[in-house]
């Protein structure tokens, strides 16, 4: 049987595109339809990043956030979250590293440590050229400042000979600090400490006549307050 082939392109001197093209336009060429696009990137309903209802935001806590789930993009489709602080009086975000985690409502925890202010972010990032990138961000939350109460330091008065030693306890009362340190220094007249610094007590040994000052200086990086100190009077005859 004869075909008959005048009905279509002389496409021999063609590359293989250009011949698709040219028989497209004779009618000749079928299922071209293109690639669907992907969706856009979305938060999925009611899905955002969130930080859990029985959170404490003060410090030594952990608090729960928990990771946005998200639709669309083109695949494959990344998923990470991370958390961001800001120190008290700074203006500044300091951000966490990156953790890869799925599209999914995960539970993730954050130690506070300081206080100032906490978010957390849930990101998607996909495949697109340029890459498509959206993040689920929630609330900021403030972790206040803690103080250190009435110090003082037992006993706060003795007498002693030359020579002689005295203990002396540092009492701090009230107050929410936690993380206190302690410094002992003779203010006046004339000791020698015996024990390590940096401790709730310290026993000193009084080596000249007169009126020694012992003084403890309490300390705490996150408290607003810090230092807080008190002295002891010590007759040495």
């Amino acid at each position: 049987m004869t075909v008959n082939t005048t009905f279509l392109p002389k496409t021999n001197g063609l590359v293989f595109g250009d011949r698709l093209v040219a028989r497209s336009d004779k009618g000749r060429v079928f299922l071209m339809a293109a690639t669907p696009a992907a969706d856009p990137l979305a938060v999925a309903d009611g899905q955002g990043a969130n930080w859990v209802g029985s959170n404490v935001y003060e410090i030594g806590q952990t608090v729960e956030a928990r990771t946005a789930a998200f639709t669309g993009g083109v695949e494959p489709v990344t998923y990470r979250y991370r958390f961001q602080t800001r120190a008290v009086g700074s203006d500044s975000w300091v951000n966490g590293s990156w953790i890869t985690t799925t599209n999914a409502k995960n539970s993730v925890f954050f130690n506070i440590t300081a206080p100032g202010q906490v978010k957390f972010q849930s990101q998607a990032r996909d495949a697109s050229d340029p890459t498509a990138q959206l993040n689920s961000v929630t609330g900021i939350k403030t972790v206040a400042q803690t103080t250190i109460g009435a110090v003082t330091v037992n006993p706060d008065q003795a007498a002693l000979a030359v020579m002689g030693s005295q203990t002396f306890t540092a009492v701090v009362t009230g107050g929410d600090a936690t993380d206190l340190t302690y410094k002992w220094t003779v203010r006046s007249g004339n000791a020698q400490l015996d024990t390590a610094d940096n401790q709730s007590t310290a026993t000193y040994t009084f080596i000249g006549a007169g009126t020694t000052q012992i003084q403890c200086a309490v300390s705490s990086a996150n408290s607003d307050n810090s230092p807080q100190s008190n002295l002891a009077i010590v007759l040495v005859s």
